[in-house]
């Protein structure tokens, strides 16, 4: 997989391999924790903002993801 990032005129392409931290989480690793812990039916922590997700109940037994208190994302 692929990426083009694009900055003022020129652009250049970046492998999926690039973007990757040793340091820090990836943005897989960020997004499937906050699943698991509002499907837990726990707030969670925002993965733009850094504030709380706040679970949204649904229909089923799972919940349907969650809105930001803070900033207002969504995640469903």
């Amino acid at each position: 997989m692929s990426t083009l990032l694009t900055r003022g005129v020129g652009a250049r392409r970046v492998r999926e391999a690039d973007c990757r931290r040793a340091d820090g989480p990836t943005l897989d690793d960020v997004l499937s924790r906050a699943w698991e812990v509002l499907r837990a039916g726990l707030p969670a922590t925002c993965p733009a903002c850094g504030g709380e997700l706040a679970p949204r109940p649904s229909a089923t037994a799972a919940n349907a993801g969650g809105r930001c208190i803070a900033c207002g994302t969504t995640l469903s």
